[in-house]
């Protein structure tokens, strides 16, 4: 005896069977019963749409990797050919390297996706040494420190001696800064001791004038007890 309030009838035309615990499908929303749900059992009007969106890549029961298939390719013939050519392995897509800007700085390897120039030497670096002072800069195009030594030539004489130039130069920068500052630091230390100088003047006036007020005072106080 059917119980036609449970269940559902399947959709399919041939079959029309009340099924207790019926499918529905998820492209076309109809209700199929358990052998007609899939997509080649009820003539699903939405199959190739289906398919299109459906793409399963097979594993190989043998090497147990996936096996490449096409769209509209049988993959049981693709698995047949994969197993009888040895399980090779797939094809890889070759793509250009990404990070391909190495660093100059001296002994590192780093490299970069996009070039980090610097202003004054001109040469790449990494975000380590991009500042001028973490690769030991030089304008004339090569680090003075750390400069990468692949396929660098020696510099020549002229860019020597400018190096030993500014480096004379420095040195005699920091050479008039030191005497400025020890001529600063003794002007004022000179004016520090004529200012206490002063003030010691200046007590010495105020404490004379006090006692010529009060040795006055007493004579004024002598002439009129008298």
């Amino acid at each position: 005896m059917e119980l036609p309030s449970i269940g559902k009838h399947c959709s399919d035309t041939t079959c029309s069977q009340l099924d207790f615990l019926p499918f529905t499908c998820q492209y076309c929303k109809q209700i199929y019963c358990q052998d007609h749900w899939r997509l080649e059992g009820h003539q699903c009007p939405n199959k190739e749409a289906a398919t299109q969106q459906d793409q399963r890549v097979p594993i190989c029961p043998l090497c147990d990797k996936p096996v490449p298939v096409k769209r509209g390719e049988n993959p049981n013939l693709r698995m047949e050919q994969h197993i009888a050519a040895g399980c090779p392995e797939p094809a890889t897509t070759t793509s250009k390297p990404i990070y391909t800007n190495s660093c100059n700085a001296k002994g590192c390897k780093n490299r970069s996706a996009i070039p980090i120039v610097c202003q004054s030497c001109r040469l790449n670096y990494c975000l380590k040494h991009r500042l001028e002072t973490d690769h030991a800069c030089s304008p004339s195009g090569r680090p003075s420190g750390n400069g990468n030594g692949n396929g660098a030539a020696k510099k020549p004489n002229g860019t020597a001696s400018n190096g030993n130039n500014n480096n004379n130069n420095s040195n005699n920068n920091n050479n008039n800064w030191s005497l400025k500052a020890a001529n600063a630091a003794r002007n004022a230390r000179a004016a520090a001791a004529a200012q206490q100088r002063a003030n010691n003047n200046n007590s010495n006036t105020q404490s004379q004038s006090r006692q010529s007020s009060s040795a006055g005072k007493k004579d004024k106080d002598k002439c009129i007890i008298s």
